[in-house]
């Protein structure tokens, strides 16, 4: 959790971070072994950082149970009022949610697929 926490701040100091994008989180290769503790001190430490306090719509992509129970678990403990997350099992689904034009769904796919690549 932490190394999640790292990445966030890392991307709110970046000057081209905006408080009003949406978030898609593809965690489809993921694989969580965590406490819901774990869970409970990484959202205590979002809503103690102001750059994360924003309302904020949220997409989690999964694709096994671990994965859901790790985003439903998120949800569920999240700060209420200030984030709309939501876990989908497709990208379709996902950028639907978040609002954007599905024109763009295979643009976005193809920077998943390049981002992953040079995270192997």
């Amino acid at each position: 959790m932490n190394s999640l926490y790292s990445l966030m701040l890392e991307s709110a100091r970046d000057k081209r971070f905006n408080k009003d994008y949406v978030v898609l989180y593809d965690i489809r290769n993921a694989e969580f072994v965590i406490r819901k503790d774990s869970i409970e001190d990484f959202l205590a430490k979002v809503r103690g950082n102001s750059d994360f306090l924003v309302r904020k719509r949220v997409a989690f992509l999964t694709m096994n149970p671990n994965q859901v129970v790790f985003s439903s678990l998120l949800n569920r403990l999240a700060v209420s009022g200030l984030y709309s997350l939501e876990t989908f099992s497709t990208l379709p689904a996902a950028l639907s949610f978040l609002n954007v034009d599905p024109i763009f769904i295979h643009e976005v796919e193809n920077v998943l697929i390049a981002l992953k690549e040079t995270d192997d």
